[in-house]
């Protein structure tokens, strides 16, 4: 098994008075894709916000518990959250975009962190465009607004952007579900090249997909981790019913 990336450990997460992760404990291995399944509401995106602090800015959130990134508490007094969210990257359910030119999409993360000169923002707007599988669709319209590509394109520009600033670890929340066939197809050729690369942990609700991408799946129900493993036995012997009866389509 390869090293861990990241562990939690008894993470429980309150919205007021809702219990929305109970002591939720999960190693995510480097250079390996760690997919969350579950029904709606179970929790996987709320514990996947919490891997980069995103619900620090939720009203009446309670997080207790540890979220351990290479060997440190992210949730830790001391934590820069501005250089955790550089570390962690962050892709979401539909692609977002900048209003703003496909370049400065690229540039704009590197730019917050203090990046001025020109000939390095190049060299990452092309590197980050190329790991994410868009150069050469994208190398002669630069300048173009990024809203004008194509939902696939803008979603594989999103990607680009959070690997602009070189993170490690990479969160997607279902990064395909507002996607077309064929441009799952492709992002999904994405993350299988960018695993070599970049810890990955994603939310998914196709489990056709969680079975072709992941290394390692996870099944969320009410809160609760039910079952880890991977994905190999996940879908071929899963140990609680709950995730065998939620694999085949029988649950609920």
């Amino acid at each position: 098994m390869n090293a861990i990336k990241l562990y939690t450990k008894e993470l429980h997460l309150h919205y007021g008075e809702a219990h929305v992760l109970k002591g939720i404990d999960i190693e995510v291995p480097e250079h390996c894709v760690t997919a969350l399944i579950g029904p709606s509401g179970c929790g996987k995106s709320t514990f996947l916000k919490t891997l980069n602090r995103m619900n620090d800015a939720v009203a009446n959130v309670k997080i207790t518990g540890e979220v351990m990134l290479d060997g440190e508490d992210i949730y830790a007094k001391n934590v820069d959250v501005t250089a955790l969210r550089k570390k962690v990257g962050m892709v979401f359910q539909a692609p977002n975009p900048f209003p703003m030119s496909i370049y400065d999409n690229i540039a704009y993360g590197p730019r917050i962190h203090g990046e001025k000169k020109r000939i390095v923002l190049d060299e990452i707007v092309e590197q980050s465009l190329r790991d994410a599988a868009i150069w050469d669709e994208v190398k002669d319209r630069l300048k173009k607004p990024a809203l004008g590509l194509s939902g696939g394109q803008q979603q594989r520009l999103c990607i680009a952007r959070s690997l602009a600033t070189k993170p490690e670890l990479l969160l997607m929340d279902e990064p395909t579900s507002a996607l077309d066939p064929i441009s799952t197809s492709k992002i999904e050729e994405l993350i299988d090249e960018l695993r070599k690369s970049y810890s990955i942990v994603i939310v998914t609700h196709n489990m056709q997909q969680a079975a072709r991408i992941s290394d390692y799946t996870a099944f969320f129900l009410l809160g609760d981790l039910v079952e880890l493993g991977t994905t190999g036995d996940i879908f071929s012997n899963p140990k609680d019913r709950r995730t065998e009866d939620y694999i085949t389509g029988r649950f609920g």
